[in-house]
């Protein structure tokens, strides 16, 4: 199922200029030059997970320019043609929407991907060199939170060559965060659009919306 997002500019011309978005039963105010992607609703054990969520992701309003490919020859593990330089490594948030409202029960294990919930109770976190590692607590503007980061394995993938083999390209990492906002109800936010160097506009501004019907 597909949500609708709405979103409305603020009448604003200066530099402070944000987007109001709703979505997924939240609300929020983007930084200007932000939208967001279609919302996407699961329901039941799906790709592991339990309980119901809805996703999406917070993309620029003018997308950035094509990833600029590299060439691999056959020392640096390429295939033929050689000429052809479409090696890229895909960028954080591409693949799904980054962030994601999850409603589910406290003692499940598995409420928000990437994060889990150990036997202690305490939030893990995937971590591709040392196993799940704990999150660390804070508070969120008032609200408890855990963040971390995931230490992932990313791969250069060839673009207009579809016939390849992906080439190891080290270790990368993404900072992530789950909020909760109910005891059954956790919002996971993954690279949420900065301003002034951090996530000031888009994580002070977050919060329960007004159709509540359009939560999880």
């Amino acid at each position: 199922m597909l949500a609708a997002a709405s979103a409305s500019c603020a009448a604003q011309t200066d530099a402070s200029a944000t987007v109001h978005v709703a979505a997924c039963g939240l609300e929020v105010d983007l930084p200007a030059g932000y939208k967001i992607s279609r919302p996407k609703r699961q329901h039941g054990t799906q790709d592991g997970q339990e309980g119901r969520q809805c996703a999406f992701d917070v993309v620029k309003a003018k997308p950035d320019p094509p990833q600029r490919g590299d060439c691999k020859d056959k020392d640096e593990g390429g295939q033929p043609p050689y000429d052809v330089c479409d090696w890229v490594i895909p960028l954080p948030g591409n693949a799904r929407p980054a962030e994601r409202v999850v409603r589910a029960q406290p003692e499940r294990r598995r409420n928000a991907d990437p994060f889990v919930r150990g036997d202690d109770g305490r939030w893990m976190l995937p971590n591709a060199q040392a196993g799940d590692q704990r999150g660390e607590p804070f508070d969120f503007h008032g609200k408890p939170a855990w963040r971390g980061e995931t230490i992932t394995r990313p791969y250069w993938v060839r673009q207009r060559i579809k016939d390849f083999t992906g080439i190891y390209a080290g270790s990368g990492d993404t900072a992530v965060t789950v909020v909760q906002f109910a005891p059954d109800l956790y919002v996971q936010l993954q690279d949420p659009p900065a301003d002034e160097r951090s996530c000031t506009v888009f994580c002070r501004n977050l919060r329960l919306g007004a159709r509540a019907q359009d939560l999880p």
